[in-house]
């Protein structure tokens, strides 16, 4: 691996989104609601990563599919936010995603448009891309969902650029994507993505356990972060399970989307400054709430996450 004397996170997001956000009194069926003034942000799971990864003071890089109109307004929004881009032209136009909030109750709506389809050679063009960019990267993040069309031979792929060039592979995924990932250092699925993926209820705490060494024993991975909402999040190896207190921040505040996002950019954060991946995991949650605290899917702040976060002994693990 490289050195982590100098970390560079590299977010790869094949399937990102232009965030809109907005707010209506109350929700009623067949009825002309007025919204309040949207707001607008560049998403997806990479791209969120690359956001809060910056904001917590590492330099990062986000690499994305881009078509359209859409996708340059999201490249638009990332350079004026001071966001390292490395956009990847495809021909299909780049999704939007609306999340409406009702005041009335405080709950979110979230409606979310699939991608366009890839095409073999964008695939291909893409990857490529991705071995040049982790050139420079210690740490290399494909997190998301995959567009339609992306082959069951891209994460295969994908884990090879990280053996080559010496780069800490992290995964977010979900659903059969989930299963094709290879060699990774730490996956993070979430308890519902975890019960989808493998088909499995999961009822108790050792039965999740299980299930992530499971994916341990296929090959998929070296470490399971199953993140469980306020229940915190379970840290799984083949040899320890470390059990990590969720983070409350009361309700109310701001929004919960893109929260699981920077969870995994506060992981590796932390894991690029040479923390053992427990005490990375306490950062993540810590970042992961302080996402909460802020509108749309505007990342974490660096402040509310130093104080959310709280460091444990790693005594705390368990065999």
């Amino acid at each position: 691996m490289k050195s982590p004397a100098t970390p560079h996170i590299v977010t790869v997001t094949m399937n990102p989104a232009l965030d809109i956000h907005s707010s209506v009194p109350i929700l009623q069926a067949t009825e002309k609601m007025r919204c309040s003034r949207p707001r607008y942000d560049p998403g997806g799971g990479g791209i969120n990563v690359a956001r809060a990864a910056v904001r917590l003071g590492v330099p990062a890089t986000a690499v994305f599919t881009c078509g359209g109109p859409t996708g340059a307004r999201i490249e638009a929004l990332l350079t004026a936010e001071g966001i390292a881009t490395g956009p990847l032209g495809i021909t299909g136009g780049s999704r939007e995603s609306l999340t409406v909030r009702e005041d009335r109750t405080g709950q979110e709506y979230r409606f979310v448009l699939p991608g366009p389809d890839l095409t073999a050679t964008e695939e291909q063009h893409c990857l490529a891309a991705m071995d040049e960019y982790a050139s420079t990267a210690t740490h290399l993040v494909v997190s998301g969902s995959l567009p339609p069309g992306c082959s069951d031979g891209f994460f295969p792929a994908v884990s090879a650029i990280a053996d080559r060039h010496g780069c800490t592979l992290i995964v977010d995924t979900h659903g059969p994507a989930l299963l094709r990932v290879r060699g990774a250092a730490v996956i993070k699925p979430s308890l519902r993505e975890l019960r989808e993926a493998l088909d499995l209820p999961l009822p108790e705490t050792d039965s999740q356990i299980d299930a992530a060494r499971a994916l341990i024993a296929r090959g998929i991975t070296d470490a399971v972060v199953v993140s469980r909402g306020a229940a915190g999040a379970l840290v799984v190896t083949t040899d320890q399970v470390t059990d990590v207190a969720g983070v409350p921040v009361g309700s109310g505040f701001g929004s919960g989307v893109g929260a699981g996002d920077n969870m995994v950019a506060g992981i590796t954060v932390a894991l690029a400054r040479g923390r053992p991946l427990p005490d990375a995991v306490r950062y993540g949650a810590a970042a992961g709430a302080a996402a909460t605290l802020t509108p749309g899917t505007e990342p974490c702040r660096r402040h509310d996450v130093e104080r959310l976060y709280r460091p444990a002994p790693d005594s705390g693990a368990q065999k």
